[in-house]
């Protein structure tokens, strides 16, 4: 039973974006702009606000484009909507596509979000939990299509613990905290990213470690779009890549006014998310990013995520430049100051 509403509820909500994409389409036709249709990975959190950067200075609309951003439901979601044509781009966790494109899914990554890996386990230090190896015999609180779930038997596997070993407890998005908080649950797993909000409800007692401090090495956050788009749509591709880039940087540079700007469009606490943005700063702080530009696809990083994926997750039949495409990437790349 438990299946069939998972199933349901996808389907529901696969369709309201096609009824969003419809909806719109003959006005985006008028206007002369390229529609796109772009899913969030999740519920909207302070990583989000590039993209209401974009469209309240207009930046997307002077690349001749009409995006409408979309809240998502989990990266297995993302990259299922990518696949039906449900949308054009998408966010996920890199290791996701891989597996699923193995499963046979035609999507790839087109542009890497986070260069550090922000999957985290949250949990009460008083439950007795310090490290991988307590998950075992714990009840976790996710989402059915969250990334952290599919992406659990890499990680267990990593850190030498049964794959079945933990009780998976389906919750929506936005309860993630509320079934921690009320010890509906043992644990639950979001990003790192969300500390000040884990830390507001939980005070000191509020424990966590991250999965990259036990090996979990590889790409996280990622721009997705389908085989066909690329082969269809390329130049509309550099267009929003190089806008979402532009965000990206904008917000990074100046946190306070970006989540000021993502306030305009959803209800946020504000004093939560200028810290959470801040935080996220530390994903974007690296040698590659620096010397390179914000974006860039790493082949060896990109070889060390499908490895992870091949070795512990789900045996990988296509090369893994099959997975990515560099092409639409801005040029010159954006850096931070």
């Amino acid at each position: 039973m438990k299946k069939v509403l998972i199933v349901l509820c996808l389907a529901m909500a696969i369709t309201a974006i096609a009824a969003a994409r419809g909806a719109s389409d003959s006005g985006a036709q008028a206007g002369g702009l390229d529609k796109v249709e772009f899913l969030l990975n999740w519920r909207i959190t302070a990583d989000h606000s590039p993209y209401y950067i974009a469209l309240e200075k207009g930046w997307y609309r002077e690349e001749g484009l009409d995006v409408n951003v979309t809240v998502g439901q989990g990266s297995g979601f993302s990259v299922q909507a990518i696949d039906t044509g449900r949308a054009d781009i998408a966010i996920s966790d890199a290791p996701v596509p891989v597996t699923m494109r193995q499963d046979g899914a035609k999507i790839k990554i087109i542009g890497v979000i986070f260069d550090k890996h922000p999957n985290c386990a949250w949990f009460w230090k008083d439950s007795g939990i310090r490290e991988p190896k307590d998950l075992a015999g714990k009840t976790a609180a996710v989402p059915a299509t969250d990334g952290h779930k599919v992406m659990w038997p890499a990680f267990a596997k990593l850190v030498n613990i049964p794959v079945d070993s933990i009780t998976w407890i389906n919750i929506d998005a936005a309860n993630k905290i509320p079934a921690l908080v009320s010890r509906n649950a043992d644990v639950t797993f979001d990003l790192y990213t969300g500390e000040p909000t884990f830390r507001k409800a939980m005070g000191d007692n509020v424990g966590f470690f991250l999965w990259s401090n036990s090996g979990f090495d590889c790409y996280a956050h990622s721009y997705i779009t389908s085989d066909d788009i690329i082969a269809k749509r390329p130049e509309m591709l550099r267009k929003f890549l190089k806008v979402s880039y532009r965000a990206w940087q904008y917000a990074l540079e100046n946190p306070v006014e970006a989540i000021d700007i993502l306030s305009k469009y959803h209800p946020i606490d504000k004093a939560e998310y200028v810290p959470a943005i801040n935080v996220i700063r530390e994903f974007f702080d690296t040698d590659r990013y620096k010397n390179i530009g914000i974006g860039y696809i790493d082949p060896a990083r990109m070889k060390t995520t499908y490895d992870l994926v091949n070795e512990f997750q789900k045996p990988l039949t296509f090369p893994v430049n099959d997975i990515y495409d560099s092409r639409f990437l801005p040029n010159p790349m954006y850096k931070l100051k």
